[in-house]
């Protein structure tokens, strides 16, 4: 198998995003080869009509020049030489990169556009990314990696090994049964990938109405086919991003351009490696107010990003002194307490204002509201709380009933941003 650098991932992801989003709205964003070129000087090339393609860019960029007629077109470096992690049995390789694409003045303000677009949509995500036996990088989506709302399945998302169209139905209604929502074609998703042997497209038949797989893509323009391969290893890539800065403008063959950099850092590990990004999902959602006499609530999903999410798992021990043991103690575990703390960044969403407002004035439902209680929360209120972990079309969702303990911490960062911590505790059924 080929392989590639660590920064080539980076510039895959980006070209592909862009040219995902442009067939999305192809008015709104640049995208694909036709427009946008992002040089990292590491791609592989196999054919004579990549590497002619490639050396015209490239004396395009060098010397100053258009000819291509491209948008944007820039390159993709690492200031400083990616380490490895030290760790033989898997591959970690955190990394930082810089970009800057060249542009004419007058597509300037729809080249930012583009750019803070691709920032918003995939800031602080994991990308599932594939390494082909050419040498060729490929991206897939992430099943819930969906930014705002309910966990849903979007256009391209890897749907893990399918071989037929039964796979297919059966993936989706099991995820369906997950509170993972998906609309099947026209209206709905129109295209998935499967990651058998090979990585491998499936569209939505228009005719027979089910999902066929599909190896010429010339009928479908607006769906990306990965190149021909026989083979692939799977990584992820978790990214951040840093702000745009833009040059000032300057004259190049009677045309104004200017040069749009950003950069960032990512993160290329092996796919059976956990990212904190895995984590695409926290929904939380009020049960019941234990009391004398339990009071259910009837409330929604809140779907929250967190910012951190640690935990501990506490056992209570006793202990078990034998001078046949020679002196060495035995335990014997009771009970065991387990606590997850998150930090979530403070919106105007109700749940979070409710208990910013416990926490800081000690506002809660005092019976003065009709049951249930739909607007506020109590020092004995039970959530579910669901965690969504996802990567190359596996999901594992953990639901756990919590109690809300100890503190809730509200702190202000140095970027003046308000961020809250609350620590839940797993509680058991029987009271």
């Amino acid at each position: 198998m080929t392989k590639t650098f660590p920064i080539d991932f980076v510039r895959q992801f980006i070209e592909q995003s862009l040219h995902e989003e442009h067939n999305k709205y192809p008015t709104k964003y640049f995208g694909g080869a036709n427009q946008v070129n992002l040089f990292s000087f590491y791609e592989q090339l196999e054919k004579d009509d990549e590497v002619n393609r490639y050396t015209e860019m490239y004396r395009d960029l060098s010397n100053q020049q258009n000819r291509t007629g491209l948008i944007m077109n820039g390159t993709i470096i690492a200031p400083e030489n990616p380490t490895i992690t030290n760790i033989n049995q898997c591959l970690i390789v955190p990394m930082t990169f810089t970009c800057n694409f060249r542009v004419k003045l007058a597509d300037r303000d729809m080249a930012l556009e583009t750019i803070n677009h691709l920032i918003e949509t995939y800031k602080g995500r994991k990308i599932d990314i594939a390494e082909l036996n050419t040498g060729k990088i490929f991206k897939v989506g992430t099943i819930a990696n969906n930014s705002n709302g309910s966990p849903i399945v979007t256009d391209g998302d890897c749907l893990g090994v399918i071989n037929n169209a039964t796979d297919v139905v059966n993936k989706l209604t099991t995820l369906s049964s997950q509170s993972i929502t998906y609309s099947a074609s026209p209206l709905g998703v129109k295209y998935f990938y499967g990651a058998s042997s090979k990585i491998e497209t499936w569209v939505w038949d228009t005719t027979d109405l089910v999902y066929k797989k599909i190896t010429n893509g010339s009928a479908y323009p607006n769906i990306i086919i990965p190149p021909e391969h026989t083979s692939f290893t799977k990584y992820q890539l978790s990214i951040s991003f840093e702000a745009l800065r833009c040059d000032t403008p300057r004259t190049l063959n009677s045309e104004e351009y200017c040069v749009i950099t950003f950069g960032g850092s990512a993160t290329l590990s092996s796919y059976d490696v956990m990212l904190g990004n895995q984590l695409t999902k926290v929904g939380i959602k009020r049960l019941e107010v234990k009391a004398s006499t339990d009071i259910t609530v009837n409330s929604s999903i809140a779907w929250l990003e967190p910012l951190e999410m640690p935990n501990n798992n506490s056992a209570n021990t006793q202990m078990n002194q034998l001078v046949s043991n020679r002196f060495l103690n035995n335990t014997h575990t009771d009970s065991i307490s387990i606590t997850i703390n998150y930090s979530f960044i403070l919106q105007n969403k109700p749940l979070l204002i409710q208990w910013f407002l416990y926490a800081r004035y000690g506002i809660q439902a005092d019976g003065s509201e009709t049951y249930p209680y739909t607007t506020y929360v109590s020092p004995n209120m039970i959530y579910a709380v669901s965690e969504i972990w996802s990567a190359w079309g596996e999901v594992d969702i953990h639901t756990y009933k919590a109690k809300i303990v100890e503190s809730i911490e509200i702190d202000n960062s140095e970027s003046d941003v308000l961020t809250i911590s609350v620590p839940f505790q797993l509680q058991g059924d029987n009271n």
